[in-house]
């Protein structure tokens, strides 16, 4: 009695009481405890019970893992219950199996959730749909179909919640053919006319673009409740016809009065640009005056669409102002940190879940994974991951591609590796998130390995994964293993059409040194987008070619093309290869006209602009404000300071950025060691680039090799200079014996001059500059005898020195 009114103390002080006490008293009393919520005293109760060897019910224990999966933080407890179960033998109870599958779902542990679903003697629909849901819950939709397919050829029927289930992963996967037959099912079994089964349905349809459908399921409805409502207004969303989605929300409100925070939420979710905000903004009026602001449902959508929209302050101001905050708003908030580029700021959060032991899911851990994803927070990526470990989510699929993304984009790609290697599912995002780490760590053999073993036995391949592996080809080497087969595998899969695969080719090729053919696929574009114009307009740029790359911005502007702030970049970027300041200027006049200046990537491409202009004053003044710079900014300045001989400021430069809390990355180091090399400031590039892996956690690349090289060269080291290219880290390419090689023509040093001239042929035979640099070696030795020799190699090998030529205005 007192237990129903919610009085546990009164309970619990008859229960003390009694001088008799049996199993069905004891069993009594722990319903109470669960029934009022107080789980953690329930727990308590439970173990005390144990300790007196008093048998608890199956149907008392089926309660106690419900009240482990409602608490939220009791996992712990849910283990203990579970190895009490298999001591007493009580698996057999179906009940009790389906509420301990119906846990590890709510904790996020579906392969555990497998385990035991296998080990039960006796499974019913009821413990199918469980298990389907704990992977739904998980983020795994694929094996949700796989488990609806392997529960038919069991000849296990479907109740309502069963297909609910099934529907919705169909949508969420946009799989149409299966989700057609699980239609035909549905109709077969005479579901078909159930509210939630038909507003799953009328959800699926909206994914599938079939509004049409979606509408015939809605207007043959006997019943509708709000749900369908909201399917419908979501469907026209996922479609993005706003207009209809008003609509309905409005005829909604009219013959359906009852409005939730689902219908909210849908309407929200669609204005999260700044295109849409000004609708978003009235609906939170509405929210507002529906009495609405105080739901965490709703509340987590406002989050998302401010954030979406970039306003992150009032996205702040929606999470400050939240009376009450679950896992989601925390995630919300977590990611819009991220999403503005406060990745420090999103990892405080995580931190504040930590020390107020909040509850955390995948969705958590995956969002803080995405902050870590520079090298200067790889020490706390590796925190990450262990908490990730403890947490029993090292099997989730979803954090398992964050962390090979983490690692990849740290340039730590035996990490990324091994994390991959040992994870047992992966799909199409974890094979993409592989390649593209060696893409962006320039390794195409490791990439296209990848890419080859995902055609042999992984999911099929789609634009994201050739543009990765695409993006890997860097060199004229790598153009002929591996990027002119990808384009033969393009031309025969049909990716040719895709926009985005194209634009990747025009980069790849004017990467490697081949602006003719990305000037033929420019052309074969019968309609070009301002991304197509961008990509070719950048790619002279990168090919030393500025003024075709302004003559191509003018056509662009001629042809009516909207221009955005990465057209502005890439024509500022060729104006600063040519060094011509008045375009740069004409440029960075626009650039205000246009209101592109905001934009930080075009503030970043004008300073550099003035910089290699010799503008020193201009640079300065761009700068940008305190709380506004990026680390290309810090790097901008310290290379425009080291290019104009001003050695000490752009060393300075580094130690304010580092001053500031911006760690360095590879571009910084090579300003950095460029600075002291031309410096002559060996002792600090030493010691700099000593510092890259003690103190940074920055990898040595070839372009840094080369500096110290240089470096060496130019003060005369040269036999310290040969030690380090037999130690370097990686191994060296043209550009480290080319600077060998010239510091042997400054200093006269005959023997090392031939060395390096002889490894420089190995790797290309044709190259004049080599030839020259060397003849120019033994010329200032006095050696006329080995000038004679190596102008007669030339002459044998039919190469003639390519006349030089400037740009004049």
């Amino acid at each position: 009695m007192y237990a129903k009114f919610g009085q546990i103390e009164a309970a619990k002080y008859v229960f003390d009481k009694m001088p008799d006490r049996n199993g069905a008293t004891w069993n009594t009393m722990l319903s109470a405890y669960v029934r009022v919520g107080s789980y953690p005293d329930a727990v308590s109760f439970f173990r005390e019970m144990g300790d007196r060897q008093i048998e608890p019910s199956g149907y008392m224990i089926a309660s106690l893992v419900t009240a482990c999966s409602r608490s939220g933080n009791m996992a712990y407890g849910g283990f203990q219950i579970h190895g009490f179960v298999i001591k007493l033998g009580l698996l057999w109870d179906v009940y009790v199996g389906t509420v301990l599958l119906h846990f590890y779902g709510v904790y996020g542990f579906a392969s555990s959730a497998k385990r035991l679903f296998v080990e039960m003697p006796e499974r019913n629909v009821v413990s199918w749909t469980s298990l389907m849901v704990a992977y739904q819950e998980n983020g795994d939709i694929g094996e949700v179909l796989d488990i609806y397919q392997h529960m038919r050829r069991e000849g296990v029927g479907c109740n309502q919640n069963s297909f609910t289930t099934v529907i919705s992963s169909c949508g969420l996967l946009e799989n149409e053919l299966l989700g057609y037959q699980v239609l035909a099912h549905v109709i077969k079994s005479g579901h078909e006319t159930n509210v939630s089964v038909a507003n799953s349905l009328i959800s699926m349809f909206g994914s599938f673009c079939s509004i049409q459908d979606a509408c015939y399921v809605f207007t043959n409805m006997i019943e509708r409740d709000t749900i369908s409502w909201n399917s419908m207004v979501t469907a026209y969303v996922h479609n993005e016809l706003w207009e209809e989605s008003l609509t309905c929300f409005c005829f909604m409100r009219r013959f359906h009065s009852e409005l939730d925070s689902t219908t909210l939420s849908s309407l929200l979710s669609v204005f999260g640009t700044l295109d849409n905000l000004k609708w978003g903004t009235g609906i939170h009026g509405l929210v507002v005056k529906l009495g609405f602001d105080l739901d965490v449902c709703v509340c987590n959508t406002l989050l998302t669409m401010y954030s979406e929209a970039g306003k992150l302050i009032d996205a702040e101001e929606v999470f400050q102002g939240m009376p009450e905050r679950d896992v989601i708003s925390w995630n919300s908030i977590m990611a819009a940190y991220i999403l503005d580029g406060k990745c420090l700021e999103g990892l405080r959060v995580l931190n504040c879940l930590l020390k107020k032991r909040k509850s955390m899911n995948y969705v958590t851990f995956a969002s803080a994974l995405a902050a870590c994803s520079s090298s200067e927070f790889i020490a706390e990526g590796k925190i990450i991951h262990a908490l990730v470990i403890m947490a029993g989510l090292h099997d989730n699929f979803i954090v398992g591609n964050a962390l090979v993304t983490m690692y990849g984009k740290c340039q730590m790609l035996c990490e990324a590796k091994q994390v991959f290697q040992k994870m047992s599912k992966k799909d199409l995002v974890t094979w993409n998130a592989l390649i593209g780490g060696y893409a962006e760590n320039e390794e195409p053999g490791e990439a296209m390995k990848f890419f080859k073993l995902m055609r042999g036995g992984g999911p099929p391949a789609n634009y994201i994964t050739v543009v990765n592996v695409l993006g890997a080809c860097l060199a004229p080497n790598a153009l002929l293993i591996h990027g002119m087969p990808m384009h033969a595998y393009i031309i025969l899969t049909g990716f040719e059409s895709d926009d985005y695969v194209n634009n990747s080719l025009i980069t790849m090729y004017a990467k490697c040194g081949d602006l003719n053919s990305s000037s033929y696929i420019f052309s074969r574009f019968l309609s070009k987008n301002p991304v197509t114009w961008n990509a070719m307009v950048a790619a002279h740029a990168r090919c030393g070619d500025g003024e075709e790359a302004l003559k191509l911005f003018v056509e662009m502007q001629r042809a009516v093309v909207h221009l955005d702030q990465f057209s502005l970049s890439a024509a500022l970027a060729a104006s600063a290869n040519l060094a011509i300041l008045e375009e740069g200027q004409q440029l960075h006049g626009l650039g205000t006209k246009l209101g592109f200046d905001s934009y930080l990537s075009v503030t970043n491409a004008t300073m550099d602009m003035y910089g290699k202009c010799g503008e020193m004053e201009d640079v300065q003044k761009l700068f940008p404000e305190s709380n506004m710079r990026s680390r290309l900014s810090w790097n901008i300045l310290i290379s425009a300071f080291a290019r104009h001989g001003s050695f000490d400021k752009a060393i300075e430069t580094f130690h304010d950025m580092l001053k500031m809390g911006l760690k360095p990355n590879r571009v910084t180091f090579v300003s950095l060691l460029s600075a002291c090399s031309h410096g002559g400031l060996v002792d600090e590039g030493l010691a700099y680039f000593d510092s890259m892996t003690k103190e940074f956690g920055v990898p040595p690349g070839i372009e840094h090799c080369v500096c110290i090289v240089d470096l060496l060269g130019r003060s005369g080291k040269l036999s310290e200079a040969e030690n380090f290219i037999k130690k370097m880290p990686v191994p060296p390419n043209d550009f480290v014996w080319r600077s060998l090689l010239a510091a042997c023509r400054i200093h006269e040093n005959l023997e090392l001059g031939r060395e390096a001239a002889e490894h420089l042929l190995q790797s290309n035979p044709s190259d004049d500059s080599a030839y020259v640099l060397y003849s120019n070696v033994c010329a200032n030795s006095g050696n006329w005898d080995r000038v004679e020799n190596v102008r007669g190699q030339m002459d044998s090998h039919h190469i003639k020195k390519q006349p030089a030529c400037s740009w004049v205005n």
